[in-house]
């Protein structure tokens, strides 16, 4: 009984400490992010060493949280990140327990964990279009849950803060009353089972939205039916991406989906509502200029309590990327203004033609008091074709390109080809154009 009530004080107390840091960040003038996802096959190679500076980096811009998924389930083989005996398991990298070195190092430099409890690859095609399908995958992820509670709450306290309920709901698949009803069922599967087991922390869930598929009072409304039927409640999170980076909303967009699904969470005393603030170009893959993130989050600040990104690991971090990216933010994060010095133009821009209707492009460096991030060329006003500089892991490999081969259609006369190319900085900084051109023969 003294380790029960230990365990359900220390609860208590981390719900306390999460309600006030969310007020604490409501306060702030101006929006920060508070955490990061983070995905198991980046970090399938590191060291303590490498995790450490990871989660140095994030406290170095006030972030207190890291989400990450722990099984993966295909058929009827689960693969996990950490030593497993659940029937039908096997570990993903043999000899690996990346769930442990990751709450290993959290504990060393005080970051919070929630941990993703299970996720099958059949959810795309069958969702809740099965409903004995998707209950059965809640008890495969109850027997996750209970490993991963066994195995290291009582070993990391400190930083094994809460579950990731890794199933991306969104509004495609999951139109109707009766959808959100099997869903719920299905989330309720989970909390009424680590309830019974005394494994009981905060779930964060992170559903994302399309304005193609549906009005934001639709999707809020069932969201709302879902919160009124199911456990979920004081401490738990609802965290929909914004769905800015995945091409689901414009950013013009957000504040009016996101002013929906407050008044949603609202119905639900205690459920707190947070921004997963996308930070990525889904066109190219490649990170989004701080402007564009900043932006977003400006936005979504005055609805939500706390906000996370997928991913800052993944497309800011310097472990991953240019540390230009981490340099600007961290300067933003300290004063509330992000840097506005535009970078100088790219140099010695030349045209050269390389046969029919084909123009080789180049062009020199440019200058940033930081650094460049990339280059943009247009065509007579017409943007065609960028370059950045390329994540280490999830990147093109090519790095930043200072040439591009123009083949211009031909069924596009032309008596002049106006050639422009601009650089970039990690803020989002745009240089004036350095151009030339060229002239029919």
């Amino acid at each position: 009984m003294g380790i029960l009530k230990d365990v359900s004080s220390r609860r208590a107390n981390k719900l306390t400490i999460l309600s006030l840091r969310n007020i604490n960040n409501s306060n702030k003038k101006y929006p920060i992010a508070d955490g990061s996802f983070i995905q198991d096959d980046m970090v399938e190679k590191w060291n303590d060493s490498k995790w450490q500076s990871e989660f140095n980096y994030l406290k170095e811009v006030n972030m207190h949280y890291v989400i990450m998924n722990t099984s993966i389930t295909e058929d009827d083989l689960t693969k996990t990140i950490y030593p497993t005996e659940i029937p039908g398991g096997q570990m993903e990298y043999p000899g690996v327990d990346i769930v442990d070195m990751c709450l290993r190092n959290a504990e060393k430099t005080g970051m919070k964990i929630f941990l993703g409890i299970n996720f099958n690859k059949d959810w795309w095609k069958k969702g809740p279009r099965n409903p004995e399908w998707l209950y059965a995958q809640m008890e495969r992820g109850n027997l996750i849950a209970d490993e991963l509670y066994t195995k290291y709450y009582s070993k990391y306290p400190n930083a094994f803060h809460g579950w990731y309920w890794i199933y991306e709901v969104d509004n495609l698949n999951f139109k109707t009353k009766d959808d959100f009803y099997v869903l719920g069922k299905a989330i309720d599967i989970n909390l009424k089972h680590l309830k019974e087991k005394n494994h009981r922390l905060p779930l964060l869930l992170s559903p994302f939205m399309n304005s193609i598929y549906g009005t934001a009072e639709e999707y809020a409304k069932n969201w709302a039916y879902l919160f009124q039927h199911t456990d979920l409640g004081k401490g738990d999170i609802f965290c929909p991406q914004d769905s800015v980076g995945g091409g689901g909303l414009k950013i013009d967009e957000v504040d009016y989906w996101f002013a929906e699904l407050r008044k949603a969470v609202d119905t639900k005393p205690g459920l707190l509502f947070w921004a997963n603030t996308e930070n990525f170009n889904h066109l190219n893959w490649s990170s989004a200029p701080l402007n564009r993130f900043i932006r977003q989050m400006e936005i979504e600040k005055p609805y939500v309590d706390n906000i996370i990104t997928f991913a800052y690991c993944h497309y800011y971090s310097p472990n991953n990327i240019n540390k230009g990216f981490h340099e600007t933010y961290l300067k933003y994060v300290k004063s509330g203004r992000l840097e506005n010095r535009k970078p100088t133009p790219p140099k010695k821009v030349k045209v050269k033609e390389e046969g029919e209707n084909k123009f080789l492009i180049s062009w020199h460096p440019a200058r940033d008091n930081i650094g460049i991030y990339g280059y943009e060329v247009y065509r007579n006003k017409k943007l065609i074709f960028t370059t950045n500089v390329e994540r280490i892991f999830g990147g093109k490999k090519e790095g930043l390109l200072m040439s591009y081969l123009d083949k211009v259609p031909l069924k596009d006369k032309f008596k002049e080809l106006n050639y422009e190319v601009r650089a970039i900085d990690f803020a989002g900084n745009i240089s004036k154009p350095k151009k030339a051109k060229v002239s029919e023969k």
